[in-house]
């Protein structure tokens, strides 16, 4: 009897054995393909058409570059036209009449050094207003991104702590059973029942942080997105290395913060000259017609409200002479901004330039913790097999079971994580270059496969798949 429920022991071993690497070649990527998946592209385009953020900058484009318009109106034709209707009650006898009178005004300037400053800085102010708009398309893309594989992530988590829950229940089944027989203690059972509470409770808060992250992916696109394209964790990423200058040339001419910045200083420049001219002369051209006449009154007095027409043309020029020292004042204000401008273009030219050394240092670091953390995986996942076959024998301990199943489900979603930063690492890379783009996004849809697709697919991120 006692060797009967020994040799049941060992069958629910093997069993139990059999169905974790089921699980872990599945968490690979080797099962059945899903008849439909959404892609990157796919979530970016839903963005594209509801992110509110983008919505915004649009608008707010759409209101900044009007100030090329409003600044180039003073520089045209000024015409306006002016009419009234005036009764006149005198207590002069045969004095009552009624005036009417109309006119058109000219005004055309020929010089004032403050509107055409103002219009060189509006054209200053529309470029800046134009990098914004492409900013926050970039950040679009960036968010997107970012959302997706966070959502990707949390997926992988969420199949490993079921997996490991799943494991841990069968380890304390088969624990119980062997204690029932005398082939294990009792310490081993409430271990195995520790680590599948534990697995359990994990597995619980994996599947909230895997909601939030689809809340999160949701805000962006306006639905939700039941299922997504994944990178498996058998991709290869091929790509080219990373010249650190060279990106970090790119960054501090291109980045879309320092075109602001620059558009910003020379607006900043500009505005100098606005406060100067009022130490200038200008110079208007000015033409006015205006016609007179006058009825209801008495033919004794008719010489007296005679039609009339007038018609005068004129230059006219102005030149302050004193203001009480504030123009002055508002040149220096002008002269202090415009040095702020300049400090601060300095500091959006060294942020590039770090963040390109930064993403550029994390790319290629990734590149080599991706390769760490697949050899990770398939250590660990001979010494959980050699840890299973020491317990079968009594040369390990119910622990280290557990702690090898524990290391080989932290390996597998080490090696998912690492995946996705070496992605997002590239992807913020040519966004500090400034080149971040849709097409650029097109380029990382080629790592996606299908949920449990059994192709590998091998993968250049700087040109085409292969």
């Amino acid at each position: 009897m006692k060797n009967c429920l020994k040799h049941k022991t060992e069958q629910v071993g093997r069993r139990a054995g059999l169905k974790t690497w089921v699980m872990a070649l599945g968490l690979a990527g080797w099962g059945m393909p899903a008849q439909s998946a959404t892609g990157l592209m796919d979530v970016y385009q839903m963005a594209v058409t509801h992110d509110a953020q983008l919505a915004q900058a649009r608008a707010q484009f759409e209101a900044d570059r009007r100030v090329v318009e409003i600044n180039r109106a003073p520089l045209l034709p000024q015409l306006s036209a002016d009419a009234d209707v005036t009764r006149q009650d005198s207590d002069l006898k045969g004095r009552d009449n009624t005036r009417r009178q109309a006119g058109l005004s000219l005004t055309q300037t020929l010089y004032r050094k403050d509107q055409f400053a103002r219009y060189d800085q509006a054209d200053f102010q529309r470029q800046q207003a134009q990098f914004a708009l492409q900013e926050a398309e970039q950040s679009v893309i960036e968010r997107v991104t970012d959302a997706y594989f966070k959502v990707l992530l949390s997926l992988e988590e969420v199949r490993l702590a079921k997996a490991r829950e799943s494991s841990d229940k069968t380890q304390w089944e088969r624990a119980q059973a062997s204690a029932d027989v005398g082939l294990a203690s009792k310490t081993d059972v409430l271990q195995a029942k520790s680590s599948f509470d534990l697995s359990r409770s994990q597995r619980i808060s994996a599947e909230n942080d895997l909601d939030v992250a689809k809340e999160e992916l949701m805000k962006l696109t306006g639905q939700p997105v039941s299922e997504l394209k994944e990178i498996r964790l058998d991709t290869r990423l091929n790509m080219k290395p990373v010249d650190v200058v060279t990106w970090e040339a790119k960054a501090e001419s291109n980045n879309l913060t320092v075109l602001q910045s620059q558009q910003a200083a020379s607006a900043a420049s500009k505005a100098i000259e606005v406060q100067q001219s009022g130490h200038w002369v200008s110079v208007d051209l000015r033409g006015q017609y205006q016609h007179q006449s006058y009825a209801d009154y008495e033919e004794a007095y008719a010489s007296s409200y005679q039609d009339s027409n007038a018609l005068s043309v004129g230059v006219y020029a102005s030149l302050p002479l004193y203001a009480g020292g504030g123009t002055s004042a508002k040149v220096a204000q002008a002269r202090a901004s415009y040095q702020a401008a300049n400090q601060s273009l300095r500091n959006a030219k060294e942020s590039a330039r770090l963040n390109a050394r930064v993403q550029a240092r994390n790319l290629e670091r990734g590149l080599e913790l991706v390769r760490a953390n697949r050899a990770a995986v398939v250590s660990n996942d001979a010494f959980l097999e050699a840890a299973e076959e020491g317990y079968k024998v009594g040369l390990r301990n119910m622990l280290e079971v557990l702690t090898a199943r524990t290391n080989m489900f932290q390996a597998r979603r080490n090696l998912a994580e690492s995946l996705h930063n070496v992605v997002l690492s590239r992807l913020r890379l040519e966004a500090a270059a400034g080149s971040l783009t849709a097409d650029t996004l097109q380029r990382f849809e080629r790592l996606l496969s299908a949920p449990r697709q059994e192709t590998v697919p091998t993968v250049t991120l700087d040109g085409d798949a292969s």
